[in-house]
C-alpha cells in the first residue's frame, strides 16, 4: 500500500503552467528521488505536496485520505514535513530554538525529540545555543532536516539535499537519511540535482522534465539505461 499518491497534478504560478499531469506514489518506508532539469517543476511539485501552493488539477491522497484541501499546517499535524530549499531557517534564533519551534504540533516529548535529532547530528548539539545564522552550510541543512523532524512525520520531504555542501557533508548527510529511515520507519522523498547521489541513496525515482514525468523505476533500473547515462550522468 502507498502511502502517498499523487494522480494528474497540475499547478503552477499565475497564468503559467508549471507542472502537468503529474502522477507519483511513495511507499512506507521508501527513499523515493526525484531528478531532472532546472526548471523542471520538482520543487514546485513539492509545494504542492506541502499544501503551501495549490494545484490546480489532480488529486493527493495520503495514508488512503484525500488531502487537497487541507492547509499546510494540517499537512505537517497528519504526518507531512518539509525541509524547504535554502533552509529557510530562523538565522537570528538559536539551534534549540529553531527545533523547538519545528516540534509546535506536537506538545509531548519534546525534549525526547531534540535529544533524537542530536543522535543524528551530534554537530548541532554542539552550537545548540549558537544562532542559526552562524552555522555553516551543512550545518545549516542538518537543523533544516532535524527540524522538520521535530513534528514527527511518516513522509520526509527534501528539496536539494546537496545544494552547496561540500561532497563530504554530502556523503555523512545521506548516510544519516538512510539511518532515519530504518530508525524511524520513515518514508522520504527527496528532489535532488546530483543525479548520481539520488540514484544511491533511493529505492525508486522519477525523471521531470518541463513539468512532466519522462522517466520512471528502481534506481537500480534508471542508472542502467543509456539514456540517463548519457543526459544525466555523463557516461
Amino acid at each position: 500500500m502507498n502511502l502517498l499518491e499523487a494522480r494528474e497534478i497540475s499547478a503552477g504560478y499565475g497564468d503559467v503552467e508549471v507542472l502537468r499531469g503529474i502522477t507519483l506514489s511513495v511507499g512506507q518506508g521508501e527513499i523515493v528521488a526525484i531528478f531532472g532539469s532546472n526548471g523542471s517543476g520538482k520543487s514546485t511539485f513539492l509545494k504542492v505536496l506541502a499544501g503551501t501552493l495549490r494545484q490546480w488539477g489532480g488529486t493527493v491522497h495520503f495514508k488512503d485520505k484525500r488531502i487537497d484541501d487541507l492547509p499546510p499546517e494540517k499537512r505537517v499535524e497528519i504526518g507531512i514535513a518539509l525541509a524547504s530549499e535554502g533552509r529557510r531557517l530562523f538565522l537570528g534564533m538559536s539551534v534549540e530554538e529553531n527545533l523547538l519551534l519545528g516540534g509546535w504540533c506536537r506538545k509531548e516529548a519534546v525534549k525526547e525529540r531534540v535529544d533524537k535529532v542530536y543522535s543524528y547530528f551530534p554537530e548541532l548539539e554542539q552550537k545548540r545555543k549558537s544562532l542559526a545564522g552562524d552555522l555553516s552550510g551543512g550545518q545549516q541543512q542538518m537543523l533544516s532536516i532535524g527540524r522538520a523532524l521535530m513534528s514527527g512525520p511518516v513522509l520526509l520531504m527534501i528539496d536539494e539535499l546537496s545544494l552547496g555542501l561540500a561532497p563530504a557533508v554530502v556523503e555523512r548527510l545521506s548516510e544519516i537519511l538512510l539511518r532515519i529511515r530504518e530508525e524511524e520507519d520513515l518514508s522520504i522523498l527527496v528532489v535532488e540535482q546530483e543525479v548520481s547521489l539520488a540514484l544511491e541513496i533511493s529505492d525508486r525515482a522519477y525523471v521531470f522534465d518541463l513539468g512532466e514525468i519522462v522517466d520512471e523505476g528502481t534506481s537500480r533500473e534508471l542508472i542502467s539505461r543509456d539514456s540517463i547515462r548519457r543526459t544525466y550522468l555523463s557516461l
